[in-house]
């Protein structure tokens, strides 16, 4: 196999890094004012500062975190997020500061290896170990304010990720916990956060990567021969291959995987296989590109979790367009498809940005539930810069994995398992596993002390909001609505940021409805809605006939945002006028009662270019409207080829060349209307997807 360089994937690659790891913005300054005004609202105490930590750029604006200080020492999961817009506006809010935090001496009088050699004593870990993080924080132990040591240490066999907590005056161990985050069964008292700032200065590193080929599960082998566990063929059997199991694996491209002086490895510029938990299986590299394995082979579980992982990570920061990657190892997250000392469940470990999965019963590995759960952990983590809520972390990672496997379509409305989570790891005699057709609402349903439980709550209202508007928007509002919270967010806030989120991204204000409808279905109180109008991008088209354009109705463009969708969009000049070649101000005006808002943009008519007559009286274009496939027929030159634009003049579709009978994949594009341009013979066509 020829080795290449993929230069664009590491410039690509490097922008990420840059953009993940910025901490000044253009909008600190109206943040601190901000932050000065609302004082009062907040009840800032006057000896409480605040420091910005984090800044995510996106595409609809930027969130800036400040983090509470006491003298110069961070304030431990205390902080105040503001969104702003793409016009420089903050639109949301949200805090998890502590005013109750006392004006205390923060100079301490023990070191910071007495802290450790106090946690190594606390803990008695046996065997190897590494120490993830030792410092220093204001927090509130037992509603006492106290300067401590946090001092979070991984043991090699896999049994959890341990914070001490060490009184940096006294040296008293305050606390001591498991803060790794697990799939089902072993419950953390409380989610981790902390501040991430380590970078790996081999980041910027030339990466030699190929492509490879494996064997997987697409999601597990339940749901791809729709069968229950126990069937015939289809239980784990101490990982026995069978023939049913062998053939529910499904060929797959890796597009990338390392290969170093001959050695191929599943290591990408998403994710990379470590062995840093017991049991020890090795990395499994070999001198083939091929990963082709059977489950009976550790190496099947390592290629199964390398292709999931891969696979989320590329959809995110590239078919979404969402920054999110791993805040430390370079921007790589590393995992073990084999770790917790082989028990029968998963985790996340916050210190370290990695993932290792166990062996008991159904190995974790095989279970793409399991896979994508898990890393909706980090997603929260890495989109947050540390700061989760163990109160919806686990209804987060449920949702996440459910709308990739849903994704799939294994599984109709009608069949129980369309609910399921964990298909093939739980639903079974080892564990009941979860659902996403949980009946319980929001607050009176939840049991407390269990976020597992009561995380279906949450999972359970965004997958019915998924079926709604559809995966790619739900996935959008849902992460950069993380982006949006804090270490204290419930589910209701949680609801609150998701549907600001849908918002900031100007979603049809029936899909703004529809996440509305079902938050309030499920118990969330939401705020009414302001009326808001998005601004409205200039857009270029062409003349017709006598170079005159007949003005079209851009009231779907304009798009206003309010109860119900009931405001109304006037529109001036008026729909039907009849504009001249040049430059022309559009102004749309959306009203409800007595509230309004003005929106205007440029509308540039260029003249019509003379058209070819074949073109016209040849080119069909059905069906139209369409919801998956258009197909184009006509008599095209050699060199035709067409772009299709959508109402914002942005480019959604290139083909550089095309047949006289062309047929196009429209599934993945937006409801609305979309012009096909043919670039030869300058003709254009509009076509609409449902």
């Amino acid at each position: 196999m020829k080795l290449k360089l993929s230069l664009i994937a590491i410039l690509m690659f490097t922008a990420i890094l840059n953009a993940t790891a910025q901490v000044t913005s253009s909008n600190e300054v109206a943040a601190k004012n901000w932050i000065k005004a609302n004082e009062s609202e907040l009840r800032i105490q006057p000896f409480h500062t605040f420091k910005l930590s984090f800044v995510r750029k996106g595409e609809t604006g930027e969130t800036l975190r400040f983090q509470q200080m006491l003298n110069d020492v961070p304030v431990f999961q205390s902080e105040i997020v503001l969104h702003f817009s793409t016009e420089n506006i903050v639109v949301f809010s949200s805090n998890s500061y502590d005013n109750s935090i006392q004006n205390i001496p923060t100079n301490p009088s023990i070191s910071k290896q007495i802290a450790l050699n106090k946690s190594k004593d606390i803990l008695k870990i046996v065997g190897e170990y590494e120490v993830a993080e030792n410092n220093l924080f204001v927090t509130k132990v037992n509603d006492q304010t106290r300067l401590v040591y946090r001092v979070i240490t991984n043991p090699a066999n896999g049994m959890g990720s341990w914070e001490v907590l060490v009184d940096a005056q006294s040296g008293t161990v305050l606390s001591t916990k498991d803060v790794a985050i697990y799939h089902h069964k072993k419950e953390p008292k409380k989610e981790t956060s902390h501040k991430k700032t380590e970078k790996d200065n081999n980041a910027l590193a030339p990466l030699a990567f190929v492509s490879g080929t494996a064997m997987v599960y697409m999601s597990d082998p339940l749901s791809f021969a729709h069968v229950a566990y126990g069937a015939t063929g289809y239980v784990d059997g101490s990982d026995a291959n069978t023939t049913q199991l062998a053939a529910a694996r499904t060929a797959v491209t890796l597009p990338e995987i390392d290969l170093t002086a001959g050695v191929y490895k599943l290591k990408s510029s998403y994710a990379e296989i470590k062995d840093f938990e017991a049991p020890t299986t090795g990395l499994f590299t070999q001198s083939t590109s091929d990963f082709s394995f059977t489950r009976d082979n550790n190496a099947f579980e390592a290629a199964n979790v390398f292709y999931q992982l891969d696979k989320s990570m590329r959809y995110i920061n590239q078919t979404l367009g969402i920054v999110c990657l791993p805040l430390l190892n370079a921007g790589v997250l590393h995992f073990d498809p084999s770790g917790l000392s082989g028990a029968d469940n998963s985790h996340y470990i916050p210190s370290a940005d990695r993932l290792a999965f166990g062996e008991g019963c159904v190995d974790d590995a095989e279970d793409a539930d399991v896979i994508w759960h898990e890393l909706g952990h980090g997603l929260h983590d890495w989109l947050t810069n540390g700061n989760t809520s163990g109160l919806i972390g686990e209804g987060n990672g449920d949702y996440w994995a459910q709308s990739y496997s849903r994704s799939l379509n294994q599984w109709t409305p009608a069949d129980a398992a369309y609910h399921y989570m964990f298909s093939w790891d739980g639903n079974n005699p080892c564990w009941a596993g979860r659902t996403t057709n949980y009946s319980a609402t929001y607050p009176g349903g939840l049991v407390g002390g269990s976020g597992h439980t009561d995380g279906q709550i949450w999972a359970t209202c965004l997958m019915r909001i998924w079926d709604q508007i559809g995966r790619e928007k739900t996935d959008k509002a849902f992460l950069e609505g993380l982006a949006l919270t804090n270490s204290s967010t419930n589910q209701q806030n949680a609801a609150i940021a998701v549907r600001q989120a849908g918002i900031n991204r100007n979603f049809p204000c029936a899909d703004i409805q529809a996440m509305t409808d079902n938050f309030t279905l499920t118990g969330y109180t939401m705020p009414a809605l302001p009326l808001t109008m998005a601004p409205i991008a200039n857009q270029t088209v062409q003349a017709g006939a006598g170079d005159v354009y007949a003005l079209p109705s851009y009231a779907t463009l304009a798009n206003p945002i309010s109860p119900s969708c009931a405001a109304t969009v006037t529109q001036s000049p008026v729909i039907g006028t009849n504009l001249p070649v040049g430059v022309h101000t559009i102004t749309m005006t959306a009203t409800l009662g007595a509230s309004s808002v003005i929106r205007t943009f440029t509308l540039t008519v260029t003249p019509n270019l003379a058209v070819e007559q074949n073109v016209k009286e040849s080119v069909v274009i059905y069906p139209n409207p369409a919801k998956n496939q258009i197909t184009i027929k006509g008599e095209f030159d050699a060199n035709e080829s067409i772009t299709i634009y959508n109402l914002l003049g942005q480019k959604v579709i290139e083909r550089n060349s095309i047949s006289n009978e062309e047929k196009i994949d429209v599934s993945k594009l937006e409801s609305g209307v979309y012009t096909i341009y043919f670039n030869a013979s300058k003709a254009s066509y509009k076509f609409v997807k449902e």
